[in-house]
């Protein structure tokens, strides 16, 4: 090996010589300054670029969809007490009526997934699931607890069921936020 190869410096450290350069820039780096990244050695300051706007919601647009989930928890889950009230008059029977609620639940997860995603303008931030997710379960505490005003037995919220009507909403509504 030869002085020769060795002629160019790093651009922070100009008295280290060094002819390794960032995989982003092209910036002559040394392994003093060098960060490891996943796709090769990098500068400081390629190092330091976060990830992509599409990854991360902007502080109001995150605020934004937990304001109008808050507002689409209260309005989508007195709907859903209204009709497991109008499910608990009619004369289905329990089990009939269960189910039917239950599918009701279920099918909200679908609006409420599609709200949120588009309310954080497409974003693929993984606080946006969650807020879906949220906003699923407030619906069904909202609609548990207005129509038990209603005068609906509470049994038709607390069972296997019912949850499992809670967990297919749950999880539907966080799929949705996914591309």
């Amino acid at each position: 090996m030869t002085n020769d190869t060795f002629d160019s410096t790093c651009v922070r450290h100009p008295d280290t010589t060094s002819n390794l350069g960032c995989s982003r820039c092209g910036d002559l780096i040394c392994p003093q300054c060098m960060v490891q990244s996943p796709v090769g050695g990098r500068c400081p300051d390629c190092a330091n670029i976060g990830q992509p706007a599409i990854f991360r919601a902007t502080a109001s647009e995150f605020s934004t969809a937990i304001a109008l989930s808050v507002v689409g928890a209260l309005v989508i889950g007195v709907a859903y007490a209204v009709i497991v009230w109008i499910l608990w008059v009619l004369p289905l029977g329990f089990m009939i009526g269960n189910v039917a609620a239950s599918f009701v639940i279920a099918l909200a997860g679908a609006p409420v997934g599609d709200l949120v995603r588009r309310v954080g303008r497409n974003k693929l931030d993984a606080r946006l699931r969650i807020v879906a997710a949220v906003t699923m379960l407030g619906i069904w505490i909202v609609g548990f607890t207005v129509a038990s005003m209603l005068g609906v037995w509470n049994g038709v919220f607390l069972n296997i069921v019912a949850y499992i009507g809670l967990g297919v909403s749950i999880y539907v509504a966080m799929n949705r936020v996914r591309p």
